[in-house]
């Protein structure tokens, strides 16, 4: 399943989410303004930009319809 990794105030967030439930895509979302440490560890990691999205076809920052398409056609 796709997880999302998100903030309250992320416009690309939202863009994403709207991408996937006008698509019926089911997905995980975990909100990282509910747990600072595992932003900071993102953050560490180089991961500041949001959302942050794990998927069975690769991982990536920012709202891409490409790619989400591409997981789409994957499940």
């Amino acid at each position: 399943m796709l997880k999302l990794y998100t903030r309250k105030t992320c416009a690309e967030c939202a863009a994403t989410k709207l991408y996937l439930k006008t698509r019926k895509v089911p997905y995980e979302e975990v909100s990282l303004d509910q747990q600072p440490d595992l932003y900071d560890r993102f953050k560490k990691e180089g991961k500041k930009r949001t959302p942050i999205v794990e998927s069975s076809v690769g991982d990536w920052l920012g709202f891409s319809p490409k790619k989400l398409n591409e997981y789409i056609k994957s499940i």
